[in-house]
């Protein structure tokens, strides 16, 4: 089996959340990926006989390639290419097929090398872009069969091109972070693109006409402030704007937008994966630094296939992958006499169901059973049962039951619930209750 099908392998099979643990992002089915779902060293070593090894890994691309889509056949509908770029060596790593890797290039200025390139985007009909740092241009490459080739290159002129991203409409954009530019182009053969003046930027992703994509908006995030800020274009404006003090972070690295315009940014120093709504609103961060399961090595590059909501991202030795998971950051219960009041910070597009239980484990009330949007929310309980028959509970012990399941592939593999103890005041007592100490959040199957 080789890397990528370790990586891509399908089957269904439930998902185990430990307790507590975080899950913004979660782990893939077993039956998926056989249980494994970081490659490293050995695994590469292996599958391209020790021709290169990890160095300096920088951006991602994935890709569901047209040449692999068979109309009649809906199980192949995830099955990715995807190219990682290992800068240290000037190579490209990625799926020749879906048993064995390929790799392009090799540290040179020569037509088919490349010199310490950083960001790399592909399209379904095999087209690939590669910032060609050190070389000061972006490479055109085409897959034949199992091969990439050479075939031209955007534009020119190029100081340090750091990124490159295409939309669903063949707009290619590419940051020079030596230059303080963003440039676009309506193709890869426009000579005169709209140019956008930046502060060093590197990162940078776009949207616009994608085939999954939830709104009609059109935009471009990219990284700014060598590392320290991340801003939100519409044109040629910057309409909403974050910084590392937001997140808590030390440096953005590669940003990538999700189905709901969300925003995912890499952070090497804090070995996180920040995640920001479209307006670039902080909703919360994951990972840290370490091997473990829910711990990243200096992760860099970062792709994420729209459709399924399947990640991948790059470490300092190896890659890792994930879907899209669910959290709730900062999760509070009031209780305030004969009512209670909960807050949080949903991570992601979720379906909500949030009711409340008596002593006995009967359900008393249902005060949320829909979809929520990612960001701040409120429910609130006035003490009342639902149903037919309204009527005001009894003073007593009480628990609130919540739980939230992502909308993406892990939708029916993954839950995650809290169940908060509180006590609502007798009737004759108008003095309200001191808010209830919250457990910690546990995965359930």
């Amino acid at each position: 089996m080789s890397l990528l099908m370790i990586l891509l392998a399908l089957s269904g099979a439930d998902i185990y959340s430990e307790p507590a643990e975080p899950t913004m992002l979660v782990h893939p089915p077993f039956g998926h990926c056989m249980g494994i779902y970081r490659a490293g060293t050995e695994q590469l070593a292996l599958l391209l006989g020790g021709l290169v090894r990890f160095d300096d890994p920088q951006g991602l691309a994935c890709v569901k390639l047209d040449a692999w889509d068979d109309p009649d056949r809906s199980g192949d509908d995830d099955e990715l290419a995807v190219y990682g770029v290992n800068s240290g060596s000037g190579h490209i790593i990625y799926n020749a097929d879906m048993y064995n890797l390929g790799l392009y290039g090799g540290s040179g200025s020569a037509s088919d090398e490349l010199l310490h390139p950083h960001g790399i985007a592909a399209d379904p009909s095999g087209m690939v872009l590669v910032a060609d740092t050190g070389n000061g241009r972006v490479v055109v490459l085409r897959r034949s069969g199992n091969r990439l080739v050479p075939s031209g290159l955007v534009g020119g002129g190029f100081a340090a091109p750091w990124d490159v991203a295409l939309d669903g409409d063949g707009n290619v954009y590419v940051t020079d972070r030596e230059a303080g530019t963003l440039s676009v182009f309506s193709s890869v053969t426009d000579s005169e693109p709209r140019v956008v003046e930046l502060q060093a930027p590197t990162g940078v992703d776009a949207v616009s006409g994608e085939p999954w994509f939830h709104t009609g908006e059109s935009f471009t995030v990219a990284v700014t402030g060598d590392g320290t800020a991340l801003v939100k274009l519409q044109g040629d404006s910057i309409v909403a704007e974050t910084g590392l003090s937001d997140c808590g972070g030390d440096v953005f690295n590669y940003p990538v937008i999700d189905f709901y315009g969300n925003v995912w940014v890499t952070d090497s120093i804090s070995c996180m994966v920040h995640k920001f709504d479209s307006g670039l609103r902080y909703l919360s961060s994951f990972g840290g630094p370490g091997s473990g399961d829910r711990e990243f090595d200096h992760p860099t590059g970062i792709a994420l296939w729209k459709r399924f909501g399947q990640i991948f991202i790059a470490e300092s030795e190896g890659a890792r992958y994930f879907w899209v998971g669910s959290d709730i950051r900062d999760l509070d219960l009031s209780v305030d006499g004969r009512s209670i009041t909960v807050t949080g910070v949903l991570t992601e597009d979720s379906n909500v169901l949030a009711y409340v239980k008596n002593g006995s484990g009967g359900r008393t009330a249902t005060i949320s059973d829909g979809r929520l949007p990612p960001g701040e929310f409120e429910l609130f309980w006035e003490g009342v049962t639902a149903g037919s028959r309204i009527s005001e509970v009894q003073g007593g012990e009480y628990t609130l039951v919540m739980e939230v399941q992502p909308t993406y592939s892990s939708r029916g593999y993954f839950s995650k619930q809290w169940e908060i103890g509180f006590s609502l005041a007798p009737h004759d007592v108008g003095e309200p209750t001191e808010d209830e100490d919250l457990p910690t959040g546990r995965g359930t199957r």
